[in-house]
């Protein structure tokens, strides 16, 4: 599992993904301070989630904290399915087929070229393919756009 901080900085970003997270026990995710962590119901004193923040009432409180969603690679590969009538088989086949084609706003390099692990290529495919992004280091970009220096 990536719990490197690009992957993070990635995750973050993706607030299209971020949106979709019904947490499940299990489920990784990132504090604001940088700690990874396991969602286990009732521990790291947040009894809840709620789009994407950790609710914790003590009292007449309610402590938000930011938690970023970091998507396993099975979890991955489920998001990619989704919405689609693509078999496992046909969705694996296109993002092999994708992995050798130029990507990024200059289309200089291949995506294989460019990520470190399989968590990283696979949320740069659905970002490109369902939400038209592409990944350079300061961020999500529309696809076919380059971001200003």
């Amino acid at each position: 599992m990536d719990k490197s901080s690009r992957y993070i900085d990635m995750c973050k970003g993706a607030r299209e993904i971020q949106e979709t997270w019904q947490h499940k026990t299990g489920d990784i995710f990132a504090t604001e301070e940088g700690e990874v962590l396991f969602w286990v119901p009732g521990k790291y004193g947040a009894p809840e989630i709620k789009n994407g923040f950790g609710v914790t009432r003590t009292d007449k409180v309610v402590t938000l904290a930011r938690y970023t969603w970091l998507p396993r690679y099975s979890q991955l590969i489920e998001i990619a399915q989704e919405g689609s009538a693509s078999s496992f088989r046909d969705v694996t086949f296109h993002f092999y087929t994708w992995l050798d084609t130029p990507y990024g706003p200059e289309a200089a390099q291949q995506p294989k070229e460019l990520f470190a692990t399989n968590e990283q290529v696979w949320l740069a495919y659905i970002m490109e393919k369902r939400h038209h992004k592409v990944w350079e280091e300061a961020g999500w970009v529309e696809a076919g756009l380059r971001a200003k220096g």
